[in-house]
């Protein structure tokens, strides 16, 4: 049976061996990971060796006569030994490798990696064998059956082997060169981790996931920051003809590098086995970004099961491995309606939350600002990772304003612009200006601050008990377009029902 699936390989891996055993920056490691390595271990196809493994045997063969691994002599060897031209791009293909390729702080670790997947090709393989034996027996099965026992016992001697770990110490990390992290969208997701979005139902999560979907195909910036172009494979729930609605709306109806499964193709399957093969359609077709959405609907976490911690992490260890594979996953679960701290705010086990390297909740903002306005709070193990960011919907696409206490101020000044006075007979106390514009007392105060540092508002009293300070907008001051433009609409309520949340023209 012949299931056509790629032989089990970590590209990653292998590439990021091969960089640092050119770099050396750890000899004794290096050395370590030469005796350990083979140049079958990689993967090649027509079952010949793979460039990698050429340049590995050329490597081992260097630091065997006394040299120590060099880009230019390493070229000037194979050249020599008529193997380069067996390297697609050959010296160039050697150069790029330093530039292209992650500096890995602990070589021993890819190289379990590696020895892991050439061992599972080994089993496929025996495997293959076991089922040709069986197949082909013919009057002679006790033969075949001593064969294939064989066979087996030398997988349970290679299964048993003791494996050794390589414990890292402090000085040796520090001493060693940190691996970069590639940002898919800085902050939020990366390649080689998984984050968790939590959000309620109907707040925006689906529109602003496949906005931000929209930017990484094509490589544009999304919230104001830059992404890594990568195609996505996309898991939903929702059932097509709605999904297909929501992808019109974001642009990626007739894109080729969006790769969507939905929930009802893959119904009543294992959910192991259904992420499996969105991890293999990743590799297929170079996708980096994997969106899983919602996971306890495809992990088929039903009553009680996505409260069990046990269950939650079962349901993420696919998930797990495709980061292993450096492919960026977020998952999307929905969000209790009590609520709750981020990190603790999702249904089900806390689990979940512990075996994700950032956890973000989207949620709409306390007090009565635009309905357009969304909250984004996150936990992370990332320093790049933004404790909270202030996001608005404009024309159906998400806009940053930042930190969210400056964008409630800036709210906070159109609001009171739009509802205070104009003229001195009218003014009105602080008080009263923040609750006409419907602003907290402590914002609206910075924000009278501001405008009236700006000459935006005047004031009249002395500031104190029975002759407090009265604000109202002077009758010659300059307003931005929108301010006259909602005065126009009947307050800011119009602002709130026409959907684009626009900003001032000024």
């Amino acid at each position: 049976m012949n299931l056509e699936r790629p032989l089990p390989q970590n590209v990653q891996a292998e590439e990021a061996i091969i960089a640092a055993l050119l770099l050396d920056a750890n000899q004794e490691e290096t050395d370590k990971a030469l005796q350990r390595l083979q140049p079958t271990d990689f993967l090649a196809p027509n079952e010949t060796v793979s460039h990698y493994g050429i340049i590995l045997r050329e490597i081992k063969r260097q630091v065997e006569g006394g040299h120590r691994p060099d880009v230019v002599a390493l070229g000037d060897a194979l050249h020599a030994h008529g193997d380069l031209e067996k390297i697609p791009g050959g010296y160039g293909t050697l150069g790029a490798l330093l530039d292209g390729c992650p500096r890995v702080s602990h070589l021993s670790w890819w190289v379990d990696i590696i020895k892991e997947k050439a061992a599972l090709r080994q089993a496929v393989h025996v495997g293959d064998r076991v089922r040709e034996l069986a197949l082909s027996a013919n009057g002679n099965a006790g033969a075949v059956l001593q064969e294939i026992a064989d066979l087996s016992a030398h997988l349970r001697v290679e299964v048993g082997q003791k494996r050794i770990l390589a414990f890292l110490s402090g000085a040796g990390l520090a001493a060693s060169t940190a691996p970069s992290v590639e940002w898919i969208l800085p902050g939020f997701i990366a390649a080689g981790a998984i984050t968790e979005l939590g959000a309620r139902v109907k707040a925006g999560k689906t529109t602003m996931v496949l906005g931000m979907v929209r930017a990484v195909l094509d490589g544009l910036d999304f919230l104001g920051m830059p992404t890594l172009k990568t195609p996505c494979v996309y898991l939903s729930e929702q059932p097509l003809v709605s999904f297909r609605e929501a992808m019109k709306r974001a642009g990626l109806l007739g894109r080729e590098d969006f790769l969507l499964l939905p929930h009802g193709a893959v119904r009543g399957m294992p959910w192991p086995e259904v992420a499996g093969m969105a991890v293999a359609k990743c590799k297929e077709t170079g996708a980096r970004l994997l969106i899983v959405d919602t996971l306890p609907q495809f992990a088929g976490l039903v009553g009680d099961a996505e409260n069990n911690a046990g269950d939650a992490l079962a349901s993420m260890q696919p998930l797990q491995r495709a980061a292993d594979e450096g492919i960026g996953v977020e998952i999307i679960r929905h969000e209790r309606k009590s609520g709750g701290e981020v990190g603790d705010s999702s249904r089900g086990s806390s689990a979940f939350a512990g075996a994700v390297d950032v956890v973000v909740s989207l949620r709409r903002p306390e007090g009565n600002g635009r309905k357009t306005m969304r909250l984004l709070q996150a936990l992370s193990r990332f320093e790049e990772t933004p404790a909270q960011l202030s996001i608005e919907l404009v024309d159906g696409v998400y806009v940053s304003h930042g930190d969210p206490h400056e964008a409630s101020v800036k709210e906070a000044r159109e609001s009171i612009l739009a509802t205070a006075p104009k003229g001195e007979p009218e003014a009105v106390t602080l008080k009263e200006l923040a609750e006409g514009s419907k602003v907290a007392r402590a914002t609206a105060q910075r924000a009278v601050e501001e405008l009236y540092a700006e000459k935006m508002l005047n004031r009249i009293g002395e500031g104190k008990k029975g002759n407090p300070f009265r604000y109202f907008v002077p009758e010659n001051s300059f307003l931005p377009n929108c301010i006259h433009r909602e005065e126009q609409n009947n307050g800011i309520e119009a602002r709130d029902s026409g959907g684009s949340g626009g900003e001032c023209d000024a």
